[in-house]
């Protein structure tokens, strides 16, 4: 929310309300709504599925209760003419009911992904529901309760003077050339199925930043697999630009339900090539940039499509792609909005 705060704060008045403390001199104002949380809460294991998950009942979502409760009375104070919830569940339904009383309006953006969590979203009707591709668009469509649904399409963004091939890199104790994974350690990011596939290719180190719940299972199969060419990394986000510019591939290779992934944007503006889930929500972020697995838990296809990155040997074509997704092009669309 950065990028796009900074980009609106040019002509508007905006307020971000968020649960950690203000870092650096921002160009908009920030309230810290203090609420502790254990991300590695045995909840963290829950699939989506999970009745307490659908209900928002689970211990993350009653979290983001608590966070919302205490941001009314702010919000009361405040009296904005737009919010933009960027949590699900009691965030949207509570901050709906809400807006109602000081007259603003809603917009959501599906961040989500296609799934229980947006239908909730579209269900409270919000003046403005954003889809993240075109594929998500359609099937906000086709879920949506309402006739009227106002559905508009705007990609995330990825800010170029940040994530550029240009610049420092990372000190990484592994051997080149390298395969790197940005995600969280559950289930939908499949990263267990990269290590198997990066196991069968020889000299090649596989380097994966970032933690949860699946971390010691996945940490314990690549050391067995991959031994010496395997790393982990827990680093702040202002380290990750640096990450990038260290690596060789960028491969995600999640499952259909994310819902966007900036991750791969990141990756492109960094001149990487990325390697990544064949469905229509890849295809619409990275068009004929992607390089495509049709089965990601097919070692042998996955290894295939990784082979392909690395002998690839401009970065032009994926820099060009990132281009279309600068925030500046991407705050433009989103004052289009509010000027309606």
């Amino acid at each position: 929310m950065d990028s796009l705060s900074s980009g609106l704060s040019g002509k508007h008045e905006v307020l971000l309300f968020q649960a950690g403390p203000k870092k650096g001199i921002k160009p908009y104002g920030v309230e810290e709504i203090k609420v502790s949380y254990n991300p590695n809460h045995p909840h963290s294991k829950l699939p989506v599925t999970h009745l307490l998950n659908r209900l928002f009942l689970d211990y993350f979502h009653l979290k983001e209760l608590i966070f919302t409760l205490k941001l009314l009375p702010k919000l009361w104070r405040f009296k904005p003419d737009v919010i933009f919830p960027q949590n699900s569940g009691w965030e949207v339904i509570i901050l709906r009911m809400f807006s109602s009383f000081i007259n603003a309006r809603i917009i959501v953006a599906g961040q989500s992904g296609p799934g229980w969590n947006d239908r909730i979203n579209l269900f409270i009707r919000p003046d403005v529901f954003v889809a993240l591709t075109k594929t998500q668009a359609v099937w906000a469509e086709k879920v949506s309760p309402w006739n009227k649904q106002k559905i508009v399409i705007i990609h995330n963004g990825v800010d170029p003077d940040i994530f550029s091939g240009k610049g420092n890199k990372y000190a990484v104790d592994l051997s080149k050339p390298i395969i790197l994974v940005v995600g969280a350690a559950i289930k939908s990011k499949g990263i267990a199925n990269t290590i198997m596939a990066v196991s069968r290719i020889p000299n090649v180190s596989l380097l994966v930043v970032g933690t949860g719940p699946l971390e010691k299972e996945e940490d314990k199969l690549g050391q067995k697999l991959l031994g010496k060419k395997y790393l982990r990394l827990i680093v702040d986000h202002h380290e990750i630009p640096r990450i990038y510019r260290s690596a060789n591939v960028f491969t995600l290779c999640s499952d259909s339900s994310e819902a966007f992934g900036i991750v791969y944007l990141e990756a492109l503006a960094s001149g990487l090539p990325c390697v990544v889930t064949d469905d229509s929500s890849r295809h619409d972020i990275l068009e004929d940039t992607g390089i495509y697995v049709k089965n990601p838990s097919d070692a042998k296809e996955y290894a295939d499509k990784i082979r392909t990155a690395l002998a690839q040997k401009s970065a032009s074509k994926n820099l060009k792609q990132a281009g279309k997704y600068s925030w500046k092009k991407i705050t433009a669309k989103y004052e289009k909005i509010l000027d309606r």
